[in-house]
């Protein structure tokens, strides 16, 4: 291979950002079958994934081999590629999910100190267990033949139905062994709980289940299918809390009652003592299911710490109202300041060498290879994509683009240029038209890369299998997910030339032979195709100004929700609008401080730091010669 064309290869595979010391190897993987790679081997792990588990297997043992062989070795392999970054996205969302298990188990402590029974505390686990199988029964339907769920969803779904299903159970068996203690009988006890908190757990299960459908019409379907399944979550957390818990009560009522220390004892099961209730008394250990329990010399009820802080705070409402507004402020000014983060890296591990890797590659390569913005030019044929007319006229396009785009950016204030350099593809490098030759330095390189291969291995990385469609990558010289970066995608959009006859066959794209065929668009009398200008940061732009946009009406939504429901509960429009108040006060500060801890860093003295510096913070970590190996999969 001439030395001009190392050269060039060597530029791009280990860039001078540091030094020339880090850089990738691309290693294309094509399944046999030719299938799909991407998803299909994270999500669904179709068969033909095992070759490419095997291999990336086989890799990161040479990488431990090499690293145990060869200690003071200043070459330090690391593998990456989306896959894996998905898999270790999804093992910190199971991660989650067992903080939650843990989480649970802090929860149960808490609720048998307050019950005082232990053994009611089965019946709360039998509620989550229950909520949660009958909700993961209905949403696997529902994400198999409505919608696609995202992997955050059944975080977000049993997180949901533990916190109502534990809330919910003690509501229910906190009213019930209340009256159980001012001596009603089972029967009579349960009835007063339903009554009284059912109906409770029935309006606030309904409130939150319409709060969370209200969330459907935000375009967005990470949030949809979350809500979707939170939805779920509450009602059924309700209807279990509301049926299994009676039935259980009622089915071995002596069991779940003795709570003679703590119900740590074998009273009400066939080996502990029972001793045969006497008219108008109970059994001494257990109670009876009709029967109401006389107490001899009752003890006078005392009051709750809860009881005492609401009259306290009641009594100085004024002077309450004042101090919550003050609490208020810091987080409503913090909350002004908010910029939504857009990237793959707040949804990864920060300990996973994944993480580590694919932020590597970032800093190396920047977001051109992790995050690319690519420009899928649709050629009306095979013959069209191949001639050299097609090829000089979408490079003038393009060049063109570059004038337009940096227009709009000085009319938007933007102090950004953008050259023809930002544009690399099969007709383009480096801003020079390839039909016209690769020159490096004064010497034309175009013929031995053909002659090599080079050109024809790019093509199939760029193109279709048809050859009538092909990828140019868009360079973007600030941080995409900046307020720059986000001026320039809506002006590379805003700038892509207009067709002369907009074209939308029936089918999809139809070749140029066909009697149905539509021109799309021309330049210098060349008809190039269809343009379309996509990515993960449009996607991400798109959706988050979506949601921002329909979010004041899911606010007024939910705010009608909570004072239809609650008006219509209590007769009364004072509840609901204390509701709606409270509601925004937490609002503001939950918000509010995710801001200050996640994207101020009000926290990072603590080790608690942002998602959004997380590259930055590791680019002082990869200045040594570490030349990651990035493995692509196509």
């Amino acid at each position: 291979m001439p030395f001009e064309v190392q050269m060039v290869a060597h530029s791009f595979l280990f860039p001078s950002n540091f030094g020339g010391q880090e850089g990738m190897i691309a290693v294309h993987l094509v399944s046999c079958y030719g299938h799909a790679i991407y998803k299909e081997c994270v999500y669904k792990h179709e068969w033909f994934c095992e070759p490419v588990a095997e291999l990336l297997e086989s890799w990161a043992g040479y990488r431990e081999w090499r690293m145990e062989e060869f200690p003071e070795s200043p070459v330090d392999l690391t593998f990456v590629s989306y896959p894996v970054v998905y898999e270790d996205i999804i093992m910190g969302i199971e991660w989650g999910m067992a903080l939650s298990t843990v989480a649970t188990i802090l929860a149960f402590i808490v609720l048998a100190i307050m019950l005082r029974n232990i053994r009611q505390l089965g019946l709360v686990a039998c509620n989550i267990l229950t909520g949660i199988g009958t909700t993961l029964l209905i949403m696997y339907p529902v994400s198999y033949y409505v919608m696609d769920v995202n992997v955050c969803a059944p975080a977000m779904l049993v997180a949901v139905a533990l916190a109502m299903s534990i809330d919910y159970s003690l509501f229910l068996l906190t009213r019930f062994n209340e009256e159980r203690l001012d001596g009603r009988s089972i029967t009579q006890s349960l009835e007063i709980a339903l009554a009284t908190q059912g109906h409770t757990i029935v309006v606030s299960g309904a409130t939150l289940a319409l709060c969370f459908t209200s969330m459907l019409v935000l375009p967005t379907s990470t949030i949809t299918s979350m809500a979707a399944g939170a939805a779920t979550a509450v009602l059924q957390s309700v209807l279990v809390s509301l049926s299994l818990t009676p039935a259980l009560l009622l089915t071995m009522p002596r069991f779940f009652t003795a709570d003679r220390m703590l119900g740590l004892t074998l009273d009400g099961t066939p080996f502990g003592t029972y001793r045969r209730a006497s008219s108008g008394t109970v059994a001494q250990f257990g109670a009876t299911i009709d029967r109401p329990t006389i107490i001899e010399n009752p003890q006078p009820k005392k009051e709750s710490i809860w009881a005492h802080l609401g009259r306290c705070s009641q009594r100085g409402a004024p002077v309450m109202f004042l101090f919550l507004a003050l609490v208020m402020v810091p987080f409503a000014m913090a909350l002004t300041r908010f910029s939504y983060v857009e990237d793959l890296t707040p949804l990864m591990q920060t300990t996973h060498p994944a993480t580590k890797a694919f932020i590597s590659i970032s800093n190396i390569y920047g977001q051109d290879l992790t995050t690319p913005v690519q420009l899928l030019i649709m050629a009306p044929s095979q013959k069209a994509m191949a001639s050299r007319e097609w090829s000089l006229a979408t490079c003038h396009m393009l060049q063109d683009l570059a004038t337009k785009v940096t227009d709009r950016m000085h009319e938007e204030g933007h102090d950004y240029t953008m050259t023809t350099a930002d544009f690399n593809g099969l007709m383009i490098f480096r801003g020079g038209c390839l039909a016209d030759g690769l020159k490096f330095g004064v010497i034309d390189v175009m013929p031995a890369v053909h002659m090599y291969g080079m050109y024809d291995m790019v093509a199939d990385l760029l193109s279709n299998r048809n050859q009538t469609a092909t990828q140019v990558y868009v360079h973007c010289q600030v941080d995409l997910f900046s307020e720059v970066g986000e001026a320039w995608m809506r002006a590379v959009r805003a700038s892509l030339p207009r067709p002369e006859v907009i074209r939308q066959p029936l089918g999809g794209h139809q070749d140029a032979d066909s009697a149905n065929y539509v021109p799309y668009g021309r330049w210098d009398d060349v008809e190039i195709g269809a343009l379309h200008l996509y990515g993960m940061p449009l996607e991400q732009m798109d959706g988050a100004q979506y949601t921002l946009r329909r979010m004041p009406y899911v606010g007024l939504a939910i705010a009608a929700i909570v004072c239809i429901i609650l008006g219509g509960s209590f007769g009364t429009a004072l509840i609901p609008v204390r509701a709606v108040i409270c509601i925004a006060w937490m609002l503001v500060v939950t918000f509010g401080a995710s801001v200050m801890v996640y994207q101020l860093g009000y926290l990072e003295g603590l080790g608690v730091h942002a998602p959004s510096p997380l590259a930055y913070r590791l680019r002082a970590e990869t200045q040594t010669p570490t030349p990651p190996l990035c493995v692509r999969h196509v």
